[in-house]
């Protein structure tokens, strides 16, 4: 009841002040209330939803992308699990035969379960493309590799983990 009365005493001043007032300050306050009133309204409902709408169609292209990725490790994955595991032999068969791809100087050197690759001068893709190659089709990991950029090309050697 107390609230109650308060607010009647509130709501009675203000009216008393407002009554009070010229009728030009009457229209200037009640055009300044309505310009707080809509820029209130910009601020908070209509500029956030109108740069959400805006940013969408970009987001909606990053979010299409990177489903796109993680569908592509997906089926990556899904490819390693499913894969049979290659025979020893079979996985050093592949190394020795797809040395050429290195260049003329590349060596092999069996040492157990491990394979050491030299190379002494192989292009940037050649190299890429042997590693990523070796990894599916003789499903060997390299586990250490000391390589150096010498004008353009690699020259060092890695360790590959055999199957």
């Amino acid at each position: 009841m107390n609230t109650s009365f308060q607010w009647s005493t509130w709501r009675s001043a203000g009216l008393n002040a407002w009554r009070a007032r010229s009728p030009r300050e009457q229209v200037l306050l009640s055009v300044g209330g309505v310009l707080v009133a809509l820029a209130s309204l910009w601020g908070l409902a209509l500029a956030p939803a109108l740069r959400t709408w805006q940013e969408a169609p970009a987001r909606q292209a990053q979010l299409d992308a990177q489903t796109q990725r993680m569908r592509q490790l997906q089926a990556q994955a899904q490819a390693l699990q499913a894969r049979r595991t290659l025979p020893r032999s079979e996985a050093v068969q592949w190394l020795q035969n797809s040395m050429t791809e290195l260049g003329p100087e590349a060596q092999i050197t069996l040492q157990g379960d491990r394979a050491t690759v030299r190379v002494q001068a192989a292009p940037a893709d050649a190299l890429a493309r042997w590693l990523s190659q070796a990894r599916e089709n003789a499903q060997a990991l390299p586990v250490q590799a000391e390589l150096q950029w010498v004008d353009g090309l690699w020259r060092g050697n890695w360790v590959l983990q055999l199957p």
